[in-house]
């Protein structure tokens, strides 16, 4: 009898570590597919931004940049950034070299929250995009 105890208490073992690992896999790739959606989410905006430069009044730019507060919310220097372009933009005293800098300042805080780096770009490259049409 004492062999079918220890027998026992093996598959038990067995089981219950099975059971253990299994939901620890299935935690890592819940969290591992929610990082990436977000991730994904902050960079299809980041790049409808900078797709649709060329026309800041546009309807596309101005959705990406009203989405910037609820995609970016876990980045305060994301937030600080639009919270400043928004100023600026919204100011009576404003010019377009001060909503430049500040809308540099918001990409390049945005490339910082997803590791890209601007750096071998220069700040013209944000600013003036391509533009091939007639």
């Amino acid at each position: 009898m004492p062999a079918t105890g220890g027998y026992n208490m093996y598959w038990m073992l067995i089981l219950i570590s099975s059971l253990i690992s299994g939901l620890i896999g299935v935690g890592v790739s819940t969290w591992y597919n929610h990082r990436n959606e977000i991730r994904r989410t902050k960079l299809q905006v980041l790049q409808q931004l900078l797709g649709n430069r060329h026309d800041v009044r546009g309807q596309l730019f101005t959705e990406a940049l009203n989405q910037i507060f609820l995609i970016f919310y876990d980045s305060q220097d994301v937030l600080s950034a639009l919270k400043e372009l928004h100023e600026c933009i919204m100011s009576d005293q404003k010019t377009e070299d001060l909503a430049n800098q500040k809308f540099l300042y918001l990409v390049k805080a945005m490339c910082k929250n997803l590791k890209i780096n601007p750096e071998p770009l220069t700040d013209t490259f944000f600013l003036l995009p391509f533009n091939v049409k007639p």
